[in-house]
C-alpha cells in the first residue's frame, strides 16, 4: 500500500480525535470526516507501520448518522469535526470514547459511564474564542488553523461562537491599531467590547444566575449554556455526605468554590494564577460568602503547608486541572491528605484517565463518570469523576 493509492473501506467507528476508523487487508485506516456506516473510496495519503491516513474520495455508500454541516469553512478549518455527524450519535460516540479511553489508559475494565449529557444548544454556544491573526497585503485575517495545522482559515462567521463574537471579530478586522495590540493571538469573549474600545481587566460571566468576575486573560468554561448543569453535577457529588471542610484545587475565579460554600464549614480554593485568586476573593465578597479562602500558589505546597503540616484534614478535594492533568506531586501529596472524595473534572478524558488510574492504586475506587458535551461539534469532551476512599 502506497501514498495515493485507491482503496475501498469501510468505516465502522470513530476514534478519539474524530477520524473514522476501518481496516484494510488488516491494516487500520483513518478518515477524517468519514462516519461510522460509510462504505468509500478513499485516496491514502500516509503510511506508517501500523496504520495508513486517507482521505475520502468517494462516498459509495453514506453511514445513516450522517447529515449536512451548516458552517463553509468545514473540513478546511480545524476547529470541529463532527458536524457531518447526526448529534445524538456524537453523544454516543463520545461516551464510548471514555469508556475506551478509561480501560485503555486507566486500566478500569468496566468503568461505569453515564450516558452524555447534551448541550442545550449546539452551535453559537461557545463564550470565548481564541483567534490566530495576521496582518496581510488584503487587511487582517483572524480566525483559526485549518486542519493541518499550517495555514490560517480567514473566518467570517463561526457558527459554534456565540453571536457577539463574531460581531467583534468583523469589527476587529475593521480596526487599523490592531497591529500593536496582538503577538498573533487574539482571545475575545461574549458580550464583551471590541478590541478598540476594550479597558476592562475583568469579564462578566453568569451562572446560575449570579455574576462571576474573570480575568480577561483566565480560564472560564466555554459552554454558555451547560455550565449551570456542570456546577450542579459537582455540587451534587459533593453534598452525599456531611462535609467540614472541602478543597477546591485549581479553582480558578472560585466558580465551584462559591457554589459549594453553603455545602462545607469550610471551602479552600488554591490556584497558581494571581489575577485568579483576586477575582476569586472579589467574588466572594460580591456573593456574600464568608466560609471560602483563597489562597495563591502551588497545589502540592498548599496542601503540604496548610493540611499535611499542621495534621488539618479535607473530607473532599476537588480537581479541575487543565487538559494536561495533575502533575505527579499533586497527587501524592492528595494521597497523604486522604479525603473522603474526590470529585475530578477534566476535559482530556486521557489524562484524566492516568491520573485516576495513580489514585486509584493508592486506595481509591472511581465510582462514576459523567460526560458533559461542553464541545459540540468538536473531538472535545468535559467528564466528572467521582472517586471515594475504599
Amino acid at each position: 500500500m502506497q501514498i495515493k493509492d485507491i482503496a475501498k473501506v469501510k468505516i465502522d467507528s470513530a476514534a478519539f480525535g474524530g477520524e473514522g476508523v476501518g481496516r484494510l487487508d488488516n491494516i487500520v485506516v483513518f478518515v477524517p470526516f468519514s462516519a461510522p456506516g460509510d462504505e468509500l473510496e478513499i485516496e491514502i495519503t500516509q503510511v506508517k507501520k501500523k496504520f495508513v491516513r486517507g482521505r475520502i474520495f468517494k462516498v459509495i455508500k453514506e453511514s445513516p448518522f450522517r447529515v449536512k454541516s451548516l458552517c463553509l469553512y468545514y473540513e478546511k478549518c480545524g476547529g470541529c469535526c463532527y458536524q457531518h455527524l447526526d448529534y445524538e450519535y456524537q453523544l454516543k460516540i463520545k461516551k464510548k470514547q471514555v469508556e475506551d479511553t478509561f480501560r485503555r489508559i486507566g486500566k478500569i475494565a468496566n468503568p461505569l459511564v453515564w450516558d452524555t449529557m447534551a448541550s442545550p444548544k449546539i452551535y453559537h454556544y461557545r463564550g470565548k474564542a481564541q483567534y490566530h491573526a495576521k496582518d496581510t497585503s488584503r487587511g487582517w485575517e483572524i480566525g483559526f488553523m485549518d486542519v493541518s495545522g499550517g495555514r490560517l482559515i480567514n473566518i467570517e462567521h463561526c457558527k459554534i461562537m456565540e453571536e457577539t463574537i463574531n460581531e467583534q471579530m468583523r469589527a476587529l478586522k475593521e480596526n487599523k491599531r490592531l497591529k500593536s495590540k496582538t503577538n498573533g493571538q487574539l482571545t475575545v469573549w461574549s458580550n464583551s467590547l471590541p478590541e478598540k474600545k476594550k479597558k476592562e481587566e475583568s469579564i462578566i460571566r453568569i451562572v446560575k444566575g449570579k455574576n462571576f468576575l474573570v480575568p480577561r486573560g483566565g480560564f472560564f468554561q466555554a459552554n454558555l449554556y451547560l455550565t449551570d448543569k456542570l456546577v450542579d453535577e459537582v455540587c451534587r457529588l459533593a453534598s452525599v455526605n456531611k462535609v467540614n471542610t472541602l478543597v477546591d484545587a485549581y479553582c480558578g475565579s472560585g466558580l465551584f468554590s462559591l457554589f459549594l460554600s453553603s455545602l462545607a464549614e469550610n471551602i479552600i480554593g488554591i490556584d497558581i494564577n494571581e489575577k485568579s485568586v483576586k477575582h476569586a476573593r472579589i467574588n466572594a465578597k460580591n456573593l456574600s460568602v464568608k466560609n471560602a479562602e483563597f489562597i495563591r500558589g502551588d497545589i502540592e505546597n498548599v496542601l503540604k503547608e496548610r493540611f499535611l503540616l499542621q495534621d488539618n484534614r479535607a473530607n473532599v478535594i476537588v480537581l479541575d486541572p487543565p487538559r494536561v492533568g495533575c502533575k505527579k506531586a499533586v497527587l501524592k501529596a492528595i494521597m497523604d491528605l486522604q479525603p473522603e472524595r474526590i470529585i475530578y473534572i477534566s476535559c482530556n478524558p486521557a489524562t484524566q484517565a492516568r491520573d485516576i488510574k495513580f489514585l486509584k492504586e493508592y486506595g481509591y475506587n472511581l465510582k462514576s463518570l459523567l460526560p458533559m458535551d461542553m464541545f459540540p461539534q468538536t473531538e472535545h469532551i468535559e467528564v466528572v469523576g467521582l472517586l471515594e476512599r475504599k
